[in-house]
């Protein structure tokens, strides 16, 4: 069954919406950037010092994401 459309013509809550939307984007660009830098460290196919880099921001961008979700809700 389809969920029914929001109200167009609200324009607070369509700005919620459309910020709710980019942070869930950036997480799943942060979770998919995570999870290549891990890959990468399981193959063995790039330098630690390099992945365990990408994983730090990962999380830390992640972490951001968190808080800017609970103050867009």
């Amino acid at each position: 069954m389809l969920r029914p459309l929001p109200d167009l013509q609200d324009a607070d809550n369509m700005a919620r919406l459309g910020r709710l939307s980019a942070i869930r984007s950036a997480r799943l660009d942060a979770l998919h950037d995570m999870r290549d830098a891990v890959v990468r460290l399981q193959n063995g196919s790039s330098i630690d010092s390099v992945e365990l880099k990408v994983v730090r921001d990962c999380v830390e961008r992640l972490e951001q994401l968190e808080q800017l979700s609970k103050a867009a809700a």
